[in-house]
């Protein structure tokens, strides 16, 4: 009798300590991914030179993961032949303690970055480049860490602006453009749209359309720094700017919320907290930036990477109902379990921000693409 309570009170502590850990889980992972040290610009790894082909996760000369397309997407690989070109930054991929800042050609970081799928959604409308960059560690996104993880953003999107000046030059021309990223580098992008797009008439005049997905974007920005952009409203506008993150019915997006920071250059630090201010959210399915719920039916297909065949799986459609509100796009379950293995703290479907709506973010760049093509050009000055 006593040896079946001990082994009964051993289990009920296993127990306990696997749902304490299950429940905390992302609170761990921080805690283990956290450098030991403070941020030391001194230990930062060396700058990527954009001139060498290796510093890029994609480049239409190359064969590369922007190449793929999966079954029952449509059109297919269009880089050699299109008209426009995608600028596309990655999200944080590098999870590792060793340091704040990643070296921009971390292999398991490199390769996670690969296989997420997002860069290829634009090889329909558009050439396709995208940087490796000395990305921050996950743990620069903590709120008790900022002190470290703001010099580290700062290394970061040093390299994101230093690889789009260098496209500029060297491939750019006079191309229209698409920008497009996620989670930390829809962060980089909003900066970039702030300090570089936003105040040059030129490159205004080339932007076809900017998806920062994956991270808040006040609305009040378009007031201030991005006031030369305005977001999307409705399918097939230009020079505009989109934005949702995904969250269940029920979610509880506290970072989005709460803790989040954006890059705000009206402020001395240059960052500014989103608590307390509205955040633009357009609907993925069907891209109207209104709180109308839009039935699963019409969404045109997601996927995501398979473990067993290494590229992407076929196209699943009607994953997933849509509504905008409050700033987050709220979803309903999707039926196969591989689109929420992964879930955030409150339910948050962060992961697959672009995977749920591949087909559909494909299809609407296309249509931006043609709408900027198919705009009155300029009368040449006398």
């Amino acid at each position: 009798m006593v040896m079946r309570r001990v082994i009964l009170g051993v289990l009920a502590l296993l127990v306990a300590l696997g749902f304490g850990a299950y429940h905390y889980r992302f609170a761990l992972l921080s805690f283990m991914v956290t450098p030991p040290g403070a941020f030391d610009a001194a230990r930062v790894p060396p700058a990527p030179d954009y001139g060498d082909p290796a510093t890029w996760l994609a480049l239409p000369t190359t064969v590369d993961s922007a190449d793929v397309v999966p079954k029952g997407a449509v059109p297919g690989d269009n880089q050699g032949r299109a008209p426009a070109d995608a600028f596309y930054i990655h999200p944080t991929t590098y999870v590792d303690a060793a340091g704040w800042n990643a070296p921009w050609g971390d292999p398991a970081a490199a390769e996670l970055a690969g296989s997420l799928g997002q860069a290829a959604i634009f090889n329909g409308c558009c050439r396709v480049y995208a940087p490796y960059y000395r990305q921050a560690t996950l743990a620069a996104f903590q709120e008790e860490s900022r002190a470290d993880g703001r010099p580290a953003l700062g290394v970061a999107y040093a390299d994101v602006k230093a690889a789009f000046l260098h496209y500029l030059s060297a491939w750019g021309g006079d191309r229209p453009f698409v920008l497009v990223a996620h989670s930390q580098g829809s962060m980089h992008l909003q900066r970039l749209l702030e300090e570089v797009v936003a105040p040059d008439p030129a490159l205004r005049a080339r932007l076809v359309v900017a998806y920062v997905v994956g991270y808040p974007l006040p609305l009040d920005l378009f007031d201030g720094p991005l006031t030369p952009l305005r977001p999307c409203g409705a399918p097939g506008q230009t020079g505009c700017v989109i934005t949702w993150s995904s969250f269940a019915r029920d979610g509880v997006p506290d970072f989005y919320r709460r803790t989040a920071e954006v890059w705000d250059m009206r402020q001395p630090s240059g960052f500014a907290a989103v608590a307390g201010r509205p955040i633009l959210c357009v609907n993925p399915i069907g891209f109207a930036a209104n709180e109308t719920l839009v039935p699963r039916e019409a969404n045109r297909g997601g996927t995501v990477h398979s473990m067993v065949s290494g590229t992407l799986e076929p196209l699943t459609p009607a994953l997933v109902a849509a509504q905008c509100r409050d700033g987050i796009l709220r979803i309903s379950e999707p039926e196969p379990f591989v689109f929420r293995t992964i879930l955030l703290p409150g339910r948050d479907y962060h992961v697959y921000d672009y995977a749920l709506f591949w087909q559909d973010v494909r299809l609407d760049a296309i249509a931006r693409v043609n709408a900027y093509l198919a705009r009155p050009k300029p009368a040449p000055a006398p």
